[in-house]
């Protein structure tokens, strides 16, 4: 079959183009290897043509291969026919569904690189990543580093839009995918996770039981560059350091703050951030009179911690102060009990907090 002729029309308009080269991608120690033969590559310029394309060789019975990066260890397709698939490009953020929407075509270190730049993570750390498609990691099963953490993309992916052997266009999902005769994947939608990458932070609300799930973390060796726990129960994670390591770091992190039941918000505004804590300082109540307030370091360790936190709230609450903590700098050992008190119509400061920085 003469592939110019059955493309001419296309061809002549720029859409496609055609040339013979040896076949890339499959070598027993995972390099980009050649395939004996030569083969009919077919590249088209964008997504309609593509799918121009693929119609017009079933239409004609032509036995074709789709090619991504070429670089799968899987064997060579048998296929004299090559459709590369670098023209499905889609790339946007749904903002409201958390997702993104990527073409087949894009690599994953492209999608890794576009999500990143918005404070997100896919979780998909893949040594061939730079040249392995989005399609062609979900057709050949691939997994990163991250696996553990998030599946891999077949996994992961929420849904995935694809033409069927009778050219109907659908969302299915990836179960359906391999479930469907003769699809041909076009676009996936793959759920976004907070990232590092490079310095981040985030909290996660409603963590059931907070210093269980921070002493984990700390003797599961995970320490980032902050973490701490305030009294209403909620994580504060920063993250900084290299994107890979900090990425794989910080979503061990969030998945055993998740196990204890938080719920990871947005990436917050690290400037607005500083910005309160620096706000919420005990000492500006002194400056209006009738109060005395400081703000108290504690050390605890880990077996003796909830005597200290009683201690100091039965005397609060027995004298008629309002204090508020957090828990900081969680090592193996324990931690630092950081107390704001705030005692009323008092200008020393009382004997019981005397007593209990000496104790």
């Amino acid at each position: 079959m003469n592939i110019t002729t059955l493309l001419h029309e296309r061809i002549a308009a720029g859409d496609i183009r055609i040339d013979v080269r040896k076949s890339r991608g499959w070598s027993p120690w995972h390099q980009h290897g050649l395939v004996d033969h030569d083969v009919t590559v077919v590249t088209p310029g964008d997504k309609e043509a593509f799918l121009w394309t693929v119609k017009r060789f079933r239409e004609a019975h032509c036995h074709y291969a789709l090619v991504g990066g070429g670089t799968s260890t899987s064997k060579p397709p048998t296929a004299d026919v090559q459709i590369e698939t670098k023209c499905l490009d889609t790339l946007f953020i749904d903002d409201a569904a958390l997702e993104l929407v990527v073409g087949a075509g894009v690599t994953v270190d492209a999608a890794e690189a576009f999500v990143a730049e918005k404070g997100w993570t896919l979780g998909q750390w893949l040594g061939s990543g730079a040249t392995a498609t989005i399609g062609g990691s979900i057709v050949t099963n691939a997994m990163g580093i991250l696996a553990g953490r998030y599946g891999n993309l077949r996994d992961a992916a929420t849904s995935i839009e694809i033409v069927d052997a009778s050219g109907n266009a659908a969302w299915v999902s990836a179960r359906e995918v391999f479930e469907t005769a003769g699809p041909t994947m076009l676009t996936v939608r793959l759920p976004l996770w907070l990232s590092p990458n490079g310095r981040a932070l985030a909290r996660f609300a409603g963590v059931g039981s907070p210093f269980t799930a921070i002493r984990q973390i700390v003797t599961a060796r995970l320490q980032p560059a902050h973490l701490s726990v305030v009294q209403g129960g909620t994580v504060t994670v920063i993250a900084e350091g290299e994107t890979h390591l900090e990425t794989a770091r910080y979503q061990l992190i969030a998945a055993i703050l998740q196990k204890h039941g938080g719920q990871p918000e947005q990436l917050l505004d690290q400037t607005a951030h500083w910005e309160t804590m620096l706000s919420n300082n005990p000492w500006t109540q002194n400056s209006g009179g009738g109060y005395w307030a400081d703000r108290i370091t504690v050390a605890a360790e880990w077996g003796s911690y909830s005597s200290v936190l009683d201690h100091w709230t039965h005397h609060a609450t027995s004298t008629g102060a309002t204090l508020t903590w957090r828990a900081v700098n969680p090592t193996v050992t324990g931690f630092t009990f950081v107390f704001d008190v705030a005692v009323p119509a008092v200008s020393d400061e009382p004997e019981w907090i005397t007593d209990a920085r000496s104790g």
